[in-house]
């Protein structure tokens, strides 16, 4: 007879604690994926993105006032292991990594499990990214916190740039040099480097013009950054990870 792992077991394998972990201590939450430790370390979590605060008169995005909560109710008074990421700080000097309960449960994935932000990749930290997908796949299944109202814009109503999820159909692949470009129906297009093809088993071609394509990621506002060039889409986003990605159903 054989053996098949229980659902508990594969999500247990996929978000197993990676090595070198060590014993830290929670200081301060500052927001749903940032935390301060008792060493003075600021850390940023890997794998998550939460909805962000209010600063400087602006008003805080939907569940962010939750996801700070339910981060600072995973840490308060409990032993935490950090394992660092395969890129250890990130440009604000913050520590990248992975925090763990006493019980070795991957913290980004209880949060993203309970809908309180979105999963994402960046390379080279990608040991839990199928862990992290899997989290949220099941909160967005069950419509849990922020995945009760899908926050999915279309392309052509794209205003600002930051992180957003946004859906679109594919009207032209480009190549120039090593550099592949994906235009958008709308204000969108989308850049792939040979840097990161290995992480994709299918890379975009021109069979991909007319697919609708579900996209996360940080937008570059071309408008706040050195200009758009004319005939140029105003926003890009860089996808470095397939997890970005999610083809949807024609129309």
């Amino acid at each position: 007879m054989l053996a098949f792992p229980s659902q508990a077991q594969a999500r247990d394998e996929l978000c197993a604690m990676p090595s070198g972990a060590q014993p830290v201590v929670s200081q301060r939450v500052t927001d749903g994926d940032t935390l301060r430790l008792q060493d003075g370390r600021r850390v940023r979590l890997i794998g998550i993105n939460a909805p962000e605060l209010g600063r400087n008169g602006k008003p805080s995005e939907p569940y962010a006032q939750a996801a700070k909560r339910a981060l600072q109710a995973l840490v308060d008074g409990q032993p935490l292991q950090l394992v660092t990421g395969d890129e250890a700080t990130d440009r604000y000097g913050r520590t990248l990594g992975y925090l763990f309960d006493q019980r070795g449960e991957n913290l980004e994935a209880q949060l993203l499990a309970q809908g309180m932000g979105y999963a994402v990749a960046i390379p080279p930290n990608l040991a839990l990214i199928n862990c992290h997908v899997a989290a949220e796949q099941a909160a967005r299944d069950a419509r849990l916190g922020l995945w009760q109202a899908p926050p999915v814009v279309a392309v052509d109503t794209l205003r600002r740039g930051g992180f957003q999820l946004v859906q679109g159909k594919v009207s032209a692949v480009n190549t120039a040099g090593t550099t592949l470009w994906v235009d958008l129906d709308g204000p969108l297009t989308l850049r792939f480097t040979a840097a990161d093809r290995a992480l994709f088993r299918v890379w975009p071609d021109n069979s991909w013009v007319g697919r609708r394509l579900e996209l996360r990621g940080w937008l570059l506002d071309r408008q706040n950054w050195g200009g758009q060039r004319p005939g140029f889409r105003r926003f890009m986003l860089n996808v470095r990870h397939p997890s970005q990605i999610r083809r949807l159903p024609a129309e």
